[in-house]
């Protein structure tokens, strides 16, 4: 690995670092000389970027017992692991708000694209699913043991199909009650907070009214309230404003997963709704947000029919499907999505990523496919087509339907954390997004090194000490002594995501090693034995 190159991009950094908003205070005490001590890990020679958003510095890190021992200068000190970081930034571990980990760690326990990109703490739960009851589940993915932290949300999608099922109505009373009982032992057992997913079944259904009365339970409990939006396309600005008024009525703080604008018409309308989300800020609402880098979302196929059409579930769908007046109203829904939505007007902008009827069809466009029907191709005939795999069974998608100028006007928010909205997807297997292992170098390589869109100190705080204020973790997401030892060594120069649209399955390179809880992860580029993680509890 290069090392004489490493300051290249630090050195220009630090030439403009007066114009960084978050620098600020005094600097960091780095003239400190330690004597002969025993430490479990040394890093000497690092640049850090301690997550605050101040100026990088030199220095050398001690590690002892899973937590940052001392930061300094080490004279003659002898230790089990000594790591030259000479030319590489030393920063804290990142922390991913946004993840979907829950839904397969158990059976992929060692999330290597997510610990490869330098992630060491995820928040799981979101858009309104998590496991349920999160006691059981806590306790079982630690007896299994994972790679890194996980936190976890309680999902309203899942509490109300547990009461509900996925019927297209309001609660009754009684229902009402058993949803907020829920919630409550959800939040005993530790979640940070309530998770929405309005834009899917069976959260779609979901009067505003019905949310705030489980936000209230979570405020209780002084957890917060993750949302994915009602809608994040023509209807954008009004799902803003319930978000808000969700927050001011439940007197709870407000976290907008995935923030993005979807849909050509829509384009460049970031403007107003960073506009509303700061006026609440100053009008004192606590508003946070995520975002992933990138132009494309994934999520499943069936966001592109109308929520209406999916009550019940496939039994249902399939009746829908069979009457032709149905049907037709589908189809209309869907075409409707297709324009003006995540189709973005063009249905070659919607990718398969994976279908388990037909697995060969991972990695084709709706286009593609509708040509491999027999069927010309057209908005509605791909509509057809869609209507057609979803009748057989649920895949997933990935949709071309965002602009870089709304990702980077979101993106230079000061309130918004990077995240992935990936999961522990199995290496090799179908056509995820890359966002499940590029996410964070991207922002490095791209946005930093490359386009300047923000200083390296400003992308480390978005990937640490911000998400960490947001969870209220005490002890991470800064390189500080008495912090947890969750730190990530990167060269500045040689991060990269290499993750593409066509071949996903390729782990970030330039981040060589990965400390959580004082253990080495990714050690010189090799994965460990270690599964140090753990489930960390609302504080």
């Amino acid at each position: 690995m290069r090392r004489t190159h490493g300051f290249g991009i630090i050195t220009s950094i630090l030439a403009f670092l007066t114009s960084m908003p978050l620098a600020s205070g005094k600097e960091p005490e780095t003239s400190k000389t330690f004597q002969v001590e025993a430490y479990d890990i040394l890093i000497k020679n690092g640049f850090v970027v301690d997550g605050t958003g101040k100026n990088g510095f030199l220095a050398d890190i001690a590690i002892k017992d899973g937590k940052i021992h001392q930061i300094g200068t080490f004279a003659k000190t002898t230790s089990k692991k000594t790591i030259d970081a000479s030319g590489m930034v030393v920063a804290p571990g990142f922390i991913d708000l946004h993840s979907h980990a829950d839904r397969n760690i158990m059976k992929h326990p060692d999330v290597e694209n997510n610990i490869r990109q330098g992630i060491t703490t995820v928040l799981a739960g979101n858009c309104g699913s998590s496991p349920l009851p999160l006691a059981k589940y806590m306790d079982s993915l630690m007896a299994k043991g994972i790679s890194l932290n996980m936190a976890l949300l309680a999902g309203h999608n899942t509490i109300r199909k547990a009461v509900m099922g996925k019927e297209n109505r309001s609660p009754t009373k009684t229902e009402q009650a058993h949803m907020e009982k829920l919630m409550e032992q959800a939040m005993t057992d530790g979640a940070f907070g309530l998770s929405t997913g309005l834009k899917y079944v069976p959260g779609a259904y979901a009067k505003t009214d019905e949310v705030v009365a489980l936000a209230k339970v979570a405020s209780a409990h002084k957890g917060f309230y993750a949302t994915h939006m009602r809608e994040e396309g023509k209807q954008i600005l009004a799902s803003i404003d319930e978000t808000l008024a969700i927050g001011r009525e439940a007197r709870i703080p407000v976290h907008i997963s995935h923030h993005k604008v979807v849909g050509k018409t829509m384009w460049g309308t970031s403007r107003k709704t960073l506009s509303t989300i700061n006026n609440a800020r100053n009008a004192g609402l606590d508003v946070t947000l995520d975002q992933y880098p990138y132009t494309a979302s994934s999520t499943t196929l069936s966001i592109l029919f109308p929520a209406w059409a999916l009550a019940g579930g496939q039994k249902e769908i399939k009746k829908r499907l069979d009457d032709p007046q149905t049907r037709e109203k589908v189809k209309q829904g869907i075409i409707d999505n297709i324009h003006f939505d995540r189709g973005a007007g063009d249905p070659a902008r919607v990718y398969i990523s994976a279908y388990k009827p037909d697995p060969a069809l991972a990695g084709k466009n709706l286009a593609e496919v509708t040509a491999l029907k027999g069927r010309k191709v057209t908005v509605e005939n791909a509509a057809e087509t869609l209507m057609d795999l979803l009748y057989v069974g649920e895949g997933r998608g990935v949709f071309h339907a965002m602009d870089e100028e709304d990702v980077v006007r979101i993106m230079k928010n000061l309130h918004v954390s990077v995240a992935t909205d990936g999961s522990a997807v199995e290496y090799g297997k179908a056509v995820p997004h890359p966002r499940n292992y590029g996410t964070f170098p991207r922002v490095l390589r791209k946005y930093v090194k490359e386009d300047k869109v923000m200083t390296l100190e400003t992308a480390i705080y978005k990937m640490t000490g911000l998400p960490a204020q947001r969870l209220n973790l005490k002890n991470r997401g800064h390189i500080k002594e008495n912090m947890m030892a969750d730190i990530v060594i990167f060269n500045a120069d040689e991060v990269n995501d290499p993750s593409d649209w066509l071949s996903p399955h390729q782990y970030a390179t330039g981040i060589p090693h990965v400390i959580i809880n004082g253990q080495m992860v990714i050690d010189n580029n090799q994965r460990s034995k270690y599964f140090p993680g753990s489930i960390l509890k609302r504080p």
